[in-house]
């Protein structure tokens, strides 16, 4: 079954690969017949392509969460359309990218010709947007404001859009997902470029092509403030996942299970129908539950035998402890939440507050399901580890009353359907070692393997 799924998610992903190429292809076929421009401007030109490739070198460039990367190159882009037309636009654009993938990047081939054929779609259907827009040749009265808004819309949607549908496909994530985890904010980026584009566009009318020079500092100032931060909110969580990460490595029963329960949880919530950003916290929320343990000594924890009654109050503090530590992450405070209540049960027998029912959220329900699954199919020791066949009988046996319902319904849907099955040893300690590099991000759900690792390009 995960074969044929893996064979459908092959061809998808090369009928799409192809698809953009070919779609590329066709609009600059039709653009070199209908809209070469009426005077060559090869100074112009020239000028214009050596400020674009400096704009998309490295120094402005920004590294998405996702590994696609966020080139500054977006307002050139539109005041290209606008000056010269989308025929010239995409051949310069192409350009670009031809040499910034053979010289500056060494990318392979496909991903080369991809981008390039993304770049082509955005900017030669934006450019026929503003062509077809009243006023786009009003200069003088600012009136061209109105279609270039239309048309930065156009472009920014067309260039996230394939760039999430590649990923998607690629990575095997929803594209709601990966849009709103990397590219929702480009709408928004996109409206604030507008007046530094209508700048650009006034300064090369009025003045000359020189003051394209102005554009560079700018740019890099602009980036290296947005990747500053970008920068210091990764390494923020990056620290906190690896100290929940280095409580388990010299604990063998334990090593690895806050990574497991964090992606068992986004799976879990990915097929319940949440939101990205509730995913994300589960992610968060599965790394950090039990962070509250380095409170607790080892001589417990990794205790063999049955805890004492004062061993196991000792024990449940550790999601309240967590909580107060969670409480400091500024970035997702609804991981809250999942560390205090991970333990609580809908027949409110569970800890630190007896929560029951609906008090429970579903978050947490999806933690604690979560958590157990990975402590019975994980050796303990106290017991070996039990098959995933007989972990999911307990869950089942025990739903309504120390497992949501409804979430055990959708892990035996996930499990018939083969979709859920126990994380390997082999992939879990990859993703610890990325975690503990400090500042990096952890890697979400583990896609299936390809023969590359895809890099994406999306202009801003």
């Amino acid at each position: 079954m995960n074969q044929q799924r893996r064979n459908r998610n092959n061809t998808a992903f090369r009928a799409y690969y192809f698809g953009v190429l070919v779609t590329s292809i066709a609009l600059l076929s039709y653009l070199a017949i209908y809209q070469k421009p009426v005077r060559t401007e090869w100074l112009a030109w020239g000028y214009y392509l050596v400020i674009l490739l400096a704009a998309d070198t490295k120094l402005t460039e920004i590294q998405a969460r996702s590994r696609s990367k966020v080139l500054a190159s977006r307002a050139l882009a539109m005041s290209m359309l606008v000056l010269f037309g989308p025929f010239v636009a995409v051949v310069m654009d192409a350009i670009s990218s031809l040499v910034r993938g053979v010289f500056l990047q060494h990318t392979t081939p496909r991903k080369m010709f991809f981008n390039m054929a993304m770049l082509a779609i955005a900017n030669g259907v934006a450019g026929l947007v503003y062509q077809a827009i009243p006023f786009h040749a009003s200069f003088s009265n600012g009136l061209f404001l109105l279609p270039l808004f239309a048309t930065l819309l156009v472009y920014a949607t067309i260039n996230s859009l394939i760039v999430t549908g590649i990923m998607s496909l690629d990575l095997h994530i929803p594209v709601r997902e990966i849009w709103h985890r990397d590219f929702s904010w480009g709408a928004v980026v996109g409206v604030l470029e507008l007046p530094f584009i209508a700048i650009i566009i006034l300064l090369f009318l009025h003045t000359g092509p020189w003051t394209l020079m102005l554009y560079l500092p700018i740019i890099w100032v602009v980036f290296a403030i947005i990747r500053a931060h970008e920068q210091q909110k990764e390494a923020h969580m990056a620290s906190i996942a690896v100290l929940a990460t280095t409580l388990e490595a010299d604990e063998p029963y334990t090593h690895g299970h806050s990574y497991r329960v964090s992606q068992y949880a986004v799976t879990i919530g990915r097929a319940m129908g949440m939101s990205p950003r509730n995913l994300e916290v589960l992610e968060y929320g599965g790394l950090l539950h039990d962070i509250g343990k380095i409170a607790i000594t080892n001589d417990i924890i990794c205790k063999p035998g049955r805890l004492t009654d004062e061993e196991f109050a000792t024990l449940a503090e550790h999601p309240a402890i967590g909580a107060r530590i969670v409480e400091q992450i500024k970035f997702l405070p609804e991981t809250v939440d999942l560390v205090r209540h991970h333990h609580e049960r809908p027949d409110g027998k569970g800890y630190p507050d007896g929560l029951k029912g609906d008090e429970i959220t579903l978050g947490s329900s999806i933690m604690n399901i979560c958590d157990a699954f990975d402590a019975m199919t994980s050796d303990r020791s106290y017991r070996k580890a039990l098959p995933v066949e007989m972990a999911i009988e307990e869950l089942v046996k025990h739903r309504g009353t120390q497992f949501n319902a409804a979430v055990v319904d959708t892990v035996l849907a996930l499990h018939r359907r083969g979709e859920f099955d126990i994380i390997p040893d082999s992939a879990v300690e990859k993703v610890i070692r990325q975690i503990q590099r400090v500042g990096e991000p952890p890697v979400r759900a583990i896609p299936t393997p390809t023969k590359e690792d895809p890099v994406h390009e999306v202009q801003r």
